[in-house]
């Protein structure tokens, strides 16, 4: 049964269950009613000392920094989950925040609200605990909605509705974050597309790292008198958490190249949506594959014969490979991939119950990879600055023709095609069916990849030189990419029939002719061919430029006239003489 408290009221977490170690806390509102206003609402908790202070700035959990210490508290889509086990000692309690961007600017308070609910669930059975409505809000821009505070032994939830008319940056300097003041961060000019861009607290962080999501918030930088303004920043995107490439015009230029190759395509939407934790998963086991892939197959056998758990043998391993294999099955279960996770030290072996989520059947058995190449290549694009374009299980087919495909991942980088078909099993059936798809697109073989998990190097290689389409492995993608799209190698050049080209030999001039005055010395040479191998070589008489080596022979090894019509005489007289014995004798049936 649900909890339902009152402004002010509190309740202990061990009250539901004694040894409750992970909740999820969901901060929701609702406007009133035929009010078509659009607030800019941001979400943030505190990590507060008994001094109801941060320590540091990495304390100060919102959308750009989302995880704790030790990842005792992760933000994703205005859900908080937290590992209470994991929240470090001196800290004392965690304020849950709302707060509206622009407010005053706006005209806007959250008095324009119906209400604003707070819920806590219980992470392993995703039932509800407990929960706070408030709805007796008047012009505050900024509010306390809950507080999570140690007692004693124990964890209690309050519910608070605190309020405050300055905004988050006053509340946080309470805190101790000092926040820059909104004069400050109007100089911002907002990323198009992007899911927050003009957030109070962005124009205090300038993203340097390759995961913008795993980075802490930088000091402050004091506003001077005295030095020039600062140059504008512009806040960065966060492309593992951002619905910007399943709109219409990121993928547009992608149909469009289709279409001026008579190609209709149809584009899945929420295959690039990165708001879930299916990109984070594929990246740290795309990167780690060698050794999670017995985690990865294992799950999926189990998935496929209709099991409910999968057990990880570690009792040969080296220490140091138990630590990244629990860690990766202690990252499926914080991020839900399977239901429960434990280890068993005794026996060294690791327990998950599965989930039987299709999605997530799915993710095991082969989407994974797609996740990985998107993401990586998209991430290397974005740090690079290199304009792109990309879809995942995108539908594609000819209006004359009833063969459909779909396309694992697609990119546009800096207008130029790139087409990955994943195959993290079986992948030599396919070939023949991909490279007359490459055909038809007119792609270049380098950047029509098969991206082939676990595949050995030298065998990669070694299929890229005997096939029309190139064979990558997954540690080999980014390497790939780069030397395409960013060294910008060289590729080979082919015809419109998909065949090499070949140089065609010079024929060879009339030597009666005389050259022309205006012409190069060298080209008034006729080219000199070395043969490839040493073999005897016969006179130079030919009449045209080029014969054929049967012509050669029969023209520079001659008979003589006089054997020829010895030789026809001795056939003829042979004959009647033959034909005279069988008459002679009479032969029966002749």
């Amino acid at each position: 049964m649900v909890d339902v408290l009152q402004k002010g009221e509190n309740i202990s977490l061990s009250k539901f269950i004694p040894a409750l170690s992970e909740i999820i806390i969901v901060i929701k509102w609702t406007k009133k009613l035929n009010n078509e206003t659009e607030f800019d609402i941001d979400t943030s908790a505190f990590m507060l000392t008994e001094q109801n202070k941060v320590r540091s700035d990495t304390d100060f959990i919102f959308y750009n920094q989302p995880t704790a210490t030790n990842n005792a508290i992760i933000f994703k889509n205005n859900l908080f989950k937290i590992s209470l086990n994991a929240i470090d000692k001196d800290i004392n309690k965690i304020s849950f925040v709302l707060t509206l961007h622009d407010a005053k600017q706006k005209q806007q308070h959250f008095g324009l609200l119906e209400k604003i609910t707070i819920e806590v669930f219980n992470f392993s059975d995703k039932q509800k605990l407990i929960s706070y409505c408030l709805t007796d809000i008047n012009t505050e821009t900024a509010i306390i909605v809950g507080v999570l505070y140690r007692s004693n032994a124990e964890w209690k939830f309050r519910a608070m509705g605190q309020g405050y008319n300055n905004g988050l940056a006053v509340l946080a300097k309470n805190f101790g974050v000092d926040i820059e003041s909104s004069e400050q961060q109007n100089q911002i000019t907002p990323i198009a597309n992007n899911k927050k861009t003009d957030s109070t607290v962005k124009s205090t962080i300038e993203n340097k790292q390759e995961h913008p999501t795993k980075k802490p918030l930088p000091p402050p930088q004091k506003k001077s008198n005295t030095n020039p303004p600062a140059p504008q920043k512009t806040p960065d995107l966060d492309i593992h958490n951002t619905d910007m490439m399943t709109k219409i015009d990121h993928y547009a230029p992608i149909v469009g190249w289709l279409k001026q190759r008579n190609f209709q395509a149809e584009v899945n939407e929420a295959a690039m949506d990165t708001s879930g934790f299916f990109d984070e998963i594929a990246i740290e086991l795309g990167d780690n594959y060698e050794l999670l892939k017995r985690v990865v197959d294992t799950i999926k056998r189990r998935q496929q014969g209709k099991y409910d758990k999968a057990y990880i043998d570690l009792s040969r391993d080296e220490p140091k490979n138990i630590e990244t294999i629990k860690k990766f099955c202690k990252q499926l279960y914080e991020y839900a991939f399977v239901a429960k996770y434990f280890y068993n030290s005794k026996d060294k072996k690791a327990v998950l119950q599965l989930q039987a989520a299709t999605k997530i059947i799915n993710f095991f058995n082969g989407e994974w990879l797609e996740w990985y190449a998107v993401m990586k290549i998209a991430e290397l694009c974005h740090q690079r600055k290199i304009k792109f374009s990309c879809t995942r299980n995108m539908i594609i087919y000819l209006s004359d023709d009833n063969n459909r495909y779909e396309i694992d991942v697609f990119f546009l980088i800096n207008d130029q095609p790139l087409f990955i078909e994943c195959k993290s099993g079986e992948y030599r059936e396919f070939i023949d069916k991909y490279t007359k798809l490459r055909r038809k697109l007119f792609i270049p073989k380098a950047q029509f990849l098969m991206l082939t998990s676990g595949v050995d190097e030298e065998r990669v290689k070694g299929l890229t030189a005997m096939f029309d389409i190139s064979f990558v492995n997954e540690t080999m993608l980014i390497e790939h990419i780069i030397d395409i799209f960013v060294k910008k190698k060289p590729i080979a050049i082919e015809n419109n029939h998909n065949e090499q080209l070949k140089i065609q030999p010079l024929a060879l001039k009339n030597t009666k002719s005389k050259p022309s005055k205006n012409q190069a010395p060298e080209a008034q040479k006729p080219l000199l061919l070395k043969p490839l191998e040493t073999k005897k070589t016969y006179s130079n008489n030919t009449k045209n430029s080029y014969t054929k080596p049967s012509q050669v022979s029969r023209n520079n090894i001659s008979k003589p006239k006089s054997s020829r019509k010895f030789f026809v005489f001795i056939s003829i007289f042979l004959s009647i003489s033959f034909l005279y014995f069988l008459w002679a004798f009479n032969i029966e049936g002749w």
